[in-house]
Order: C-alpha cells, then structure tokens, then sequence
C-alpha cells in the first residue's frame, strides 16, 4: 500500500482514539472486553497490543500503511497477529518454530508502572518504566521485535476506509486456517546441532486457524469504532474464495491453491443514516501475506 505521512498520522491517532476511549468508559470497557491496550511505535512501524476478557493471548494490530482513497479521507491496512498462551489450543496448531519462540526468552516480557504517562502503558523499557510483577504479559519482548520473522504468529488483516461525514467501512481478509505441509522429512536442529524436532514428510507442521483468531478481534473493532463514532447502521458482506496451503521442505514454503482452505473476507459498512452512501472498495485492493513460515 502506497504511504501517505499526513494520513498515516490521522490513522494513528483515530486508532488510538477509538481504543483508548473505549478502555477509559467502564461500560464501553465492558461491552467490547477490553482489558489493556499498548501503542508501540518501532522503527517506522507503528502496532497496538491487545488484551481482551475471555483470550488468554495478546492480538497485534500493526499498521502497514495508510493512503487517499476515492471517496474516503483514508484508507489503512493492518495487519493481524495472535501469539496465544500455551494453555491455548491454538498454540498447538502453531508450528513448531512458533513453539519454541512463543516459550522463549523472546516473550519474557514484564510489566511495569511508568515515570512518563505515554500510550505504550508501560511496555517499552526505554521511556523510563520500572518492573513491578514477574508475570508475563504474553507479548514480545521489544528487543527481539525485529529478530521474530514477519509471518510468525500472522493471523489475517484488517483496512479501514474513513469518511469523517459518510461512514467507514471495515474488512477483514484471512484464511480457515494457515497450513504448512512437510514434503519431506526434516530434522530441525538447535545452534549447538542438537535435535529440536522431527518432521515427517506429509506432517502438518502448522494448521493456525487464522480466520477464527482474526474474527474476535474485527468484531470488537467494529463495535468500538461504531460506539464511538454513533454509528447506527451495519450492512455487513461476505466472500469466499479458494484459499492456499503451503508446502515445506523445512528450508523454504511455497504456496499451492487448496480446496481444503477457505479464504473468506468480511466487511461491515458502517453508518449513522441509512440515506448516507459509501464508496465501494475494490475487492481485490488488498492481499494477504504470504511470508508464513
């Protein structure tokens, strides 16, 4: 997506909008499950982490890019992480990379009480926080941030098209699930040559359900972003289309159309009258990432 400074800057702060005004209204609050909320901004990417009632795990929201769009003042993308608790059936259909990562050292992340009152909550260790719990937070610790690849723990995404007189409109684009197939046997080894894992040739080593994750996060987008904008109208649309699998030889994946996996994309179009009109989105604007393994 082309990237634009102005309306990458409006995105960032209606979406911190939406989430911190949801988080300060205690029956906002309790309607979306909202329980924490971090801005964090690396490098020139900036992403939310968020936890919710009822998901042992932290979502990431991240932002790819933001642009002009015809008949909206801007159109985002983002895209969507889940990195479950290991109590989680999901972590089990992690692959087995995802595994050791998500116990690593790289989630020893602590929670903190901040000397400077900024969006990130007291997460990033460099704006002066102090540790206050030994328990995880169960997201990444930020100093391994660039070290854990793109496609790990990718769950589907997510734009949103922005009109501050019309409307919006939400989308949400993902898969039943993100399967990698073994082609062929595999050791994986650990840095001092030792045996982290056999893989057998036809093993899912992956079977991440990336559509149901994505859902529970897009719908509370969609109510927060409703309630606070009084949006009173919801015109909601459905694809599905073939989706891919990805077949491995432990070095590298490539992508195979499969049957087996549904690519579905939802979208609510959302309104304060019903006399009000929305521009269409493309349905092909947007693709998903394919960097899973």
């Amino acid at each position: 997506m082309e990237v634009g400074e102005d309306k990458i800057v409006e995105t960032i702060g209606l979406v911190n909008h939406v989430w911190l005004a949801t988080l300060a209204d205690e029956q906002a609050k309790k309607q979306i499950g909202l329980n924490h909320v971090s801005h964090m901004w690396d490098q020139d990417r900036p992403y939310w982490y968020l936890w919710f009632d009822g998901c042992p795990g932290v979502y990431k929201m991240e932002l790819q890019g933001s642009k002009s769009a015809k008949g909206y003042d801007w159109l985002a993308a983002f895209s969507l992480k889940y990195y479950p608790a290991e109590t989680e059936s999901s972590f089990d259909n992690l692959s087995t990379l995802e595994k050791l990562c998500r116990t690593s050292d790289m989630f020893h992340s602590l929670p903190s009480y901040g000397v400077c009152d900024c969006p990130c909550q007291g997460l990033h260790p460099g704006h002066g926080h102090k540790i206050h719990s030994s328990k995880n937070t169960g997201a990444p610790d930020i100093a391994f941030h660039d070290v854990i690849p793109a496609g790990f723990f990718y769950t589907g995404d997510v734009q949103i098209a922005f009109n501050e007189r019309s409307g919006s409109v939400i989308r949400l684009e993902s898969q039943t699930s993100w399967k990698t197939i073994m082609q062929s046997d595999f050791t994986l080894r650990d840095d001092a040559g030792g045996t982290l894992a056999e893989l057998k040739k036809g093993q899912a080593d992956k079977d991440y359900p990336g559509f149901t994750i994505s859902q529970l996060l897009y719908r509370r987008l969609v109510a927060s972003w409703s309630r606070i904008h009084q949006y009173t109208v919801e015109s909601k649309s459905v694809r599905e289309l073939e989706g891919t699998v990805f077949l491995s030889d432990g070095y590298t994946a490539a992508p195979m159309p499969s049957a087996d996996v549904k690519r579905t994309i939802i979208q609510s179009e959302l309104r304060r009258n019903p006399s009000d009109r929305l521009d269409p989105l493309p349905w092909d604007d947007h693709h998903l990432m394919e960097k899973i393994v």
